[in-house]
């Protein structure tokens, strides 16, 4: 399996911010204290967003499940290359 897009929930989100200690290079949280994906070219959102569209595409998919886990709300969806949702 690999992880080939990322979507995070902002209706969800609450701001708590595990996911960017655990994935800073792809999650950072925005002016409303929500989680957003750091994408090339400066692009910044919840997604959805391929893989290939992350600043730091080479993130380990190890990276991502453990971001997306440690969510206490479940905010972040993970889905691999057959667009089967993986987590949560």
């Amino acid at each position: 399996m690999a992880i080939t897009k990322i979507v995070v929930d902002r209706n969800v989100c609450i701001g708590a911010t595990p996911c960017v200690f655990a994935a800073g290079t792809v999650f950072e949280m925005d002016g409303d204290n929500k989680a957003i994906l750091k994408q090339k070219n400066g692009v910044k959102t919840s997604g959805p967003a391929e893989r290939s569209q992350l600043e730091d595409e080479a993130v380990a998919d190890d990276t991502l499940m453990a971001a997306a886990q440690s969510c206490p709300v479940r905010a972040i969806s993970l889905f691999d290359e057959t667009g089967k949702q993986v987590y949560p």
